[in-house]
């Protein structure tokens, strides 16, 4: 049960922090860009005033299923002997392909739009990167404080 909720801990919490820098950028974007933004598409029917609750609702459906994906392939549920380059080229796949359907199912930009789709790979390599970053950094200091810990354990076990 502890590791239940532990794992549901982690999927909630990716959920919200890649929903909250979602909605940042989105809102940074919207400032920047209100003017050149085509009306045609779901996300930037307000303009620069913001985001629809429809657009907001969606955002966060997409933060849960990038929550999922990072959950499910940064921990040991499936993945257990894979090397964690590996998830992480599976984790850019999948949410590229999450992303991508997002984009097509929602209209959130017109698909026929070259100028949109090189904006969004940006956009999206951009903060996936950023992302990857952190969650890295993350694990090594993660890594450097259990390897901390298991030495301190060692050494007070020798001296017993």
């Amino acid at each position: 049960m502890s590791e239940e909720k532990n794992v549901f801990s982690i999927f909630f919490q990716h959920t919200i922090v890649t929903f909250a820098y979602s909605i940042i950028a989105m809102t940074v974007t919207g400032w920047i860009l209100a003017n050149y933004r085509s009306m045609h598409d779901t996300l930037s029917i307000l303009g620069s005033e913001g985001l629809t609750y429809q657009s907001i609702t969606q955002i966060f459906a997409l933060s849960a299923v990038l929550g999922f994906l990072v959950t499910l392939l940064t921990s040991d549920i499936i993945l257990k002997r894979v090397m964690l380059l590996w998830r992480y080229a599976l984790l850019l796949f999948l949410s590229t392909v999450a992303c991508g359907l997002f984009v097509v199912v929602f209209r959130w930009f017109p698909l026929d739009l070259w100028q949109a789709w090189v904006g969004f790979i940006l956009f999206f390599v951009t903060f996936f990167v950023i992302g990857l970053c952190a969650m890295i950094a993350k694990t090594r200091i993660e890594d450097k404080r259990y390897e901390k810990l298991l030495s301190d354990y060692k050494s007070k076990k020798e001296e017993c």
